[in-house]
């Protein structure tokens, strides 16, 4: 009986070894509950826990009607903090907080059925390193990853500022590839799709980095899309000749077997 233990510790052990996450590696797994419970509370469905980048988070299925704020505003602890709260979850989803989910699909619309909610809201998300070697003979350097779906400005190989974004749907895929920025415009129009693109950054006909819309997925005709006060920003910190990259990896994210929420 003894020796039948024995084995059965082993193998959870190795379990835990191969889909435990490193940041917990050796130690009890944080308690979530009261948080977790309070979602539940709240009306909203729980579907799945894990980490992504570094940060611990609870999946809940998006009501019709809600939206990273109303979803904010209905949880208590979360009203208590409202605004961290609605600018957390509003990037770690790529997500603008007023985007309601509908049925309609339409323009500026939440398309996402799932929302990750940061369960540590002090935790900075790990989404690119601090430190990039490559890029260090670069004065600045933009790379965007659209398979995680957040772009990168790094100075001389020092990450300075992360965005997220929205690349191409399906059809209409972003290409990979190097750039340069070969033009600025404060105001562009698009003459191929008859679509305003502020703060718009030529990095090679016809694709662009501009303000716009990001409902939760890819959406664009092929452009990468930014939040428009995160395009003026990006704007105003890079030059024409400002080299980059466009490539496509893995979220950073590990869904657990077992939930955060005990």
């Amino acid at each position: 009986m003894r020796r039948l233990v024995l084995i059965f510790l082993i193998c959870l052990g190795g379990f835990w070894g191969l889909w435990g996450s490193p940041n917990y590696a050796g130690a009890e797994e944080p308690d979530y509950s009261p948080l977790c419970r309070e979602l539940e509370r709240s009306g909203l469905e729980l579907l799945n826990s894990g980490l992504a980048y570094g940060v611990p988070y609870v999946e809940i299925k998006v009501p019709l009607g809600a939206s990273v704020t109303s979803i904010c505003k209905r949880v208590p602890s979360l009203r208590a903090d409202f605004k961290r709260c609605r600018d957390k979850i509003s990037f770690f989803n790529a997500l603008h907080p007023l985007y309601i989910k509908n049925n309609a699909g339409a323009a500026n619309s939440l398309e996402a059925d799932i929302l990750k909610i940061p369960l540590d809201r002090s935790i900075v998300p790990e989404i690119f390193p601090g430190v990039d070697e490559s890029l260090a003979p670069y004065d600045k350097f933009i790379l965007v990853d659209i398979g995680k779906g957040f772009l990168a400005l790094y100075t001389q190989g020092e990450l300075q500022r992360v965005f997220p974004v929205s690349g191409g749907r399906p059809e209409k895929a972003t290409p990979l590839m190097d750039f340069k920025i070969t033009k600025k415009e404060e105001e562009h129009w698009s003459n191929i799709y008859d679509t305003w693109m502020p703060w718009a950054l030529l990095i090679k006909r016809p694709y662009y980095i501009h303000g716009g819309a990001l409902p939760g997925r890819s959406d664009s005709a092929g452009c990468i899309r930014l939040f428009p006060h995160d395009a003026e920003e990006l704007y105003h910190l890079v030059e024409v000749g400002t080299p980059g990259r466009i490539i496509e990896t893995a979220p950073l994210a590990q869904t657990y077997p077992a939930f955060f929420c005990r």
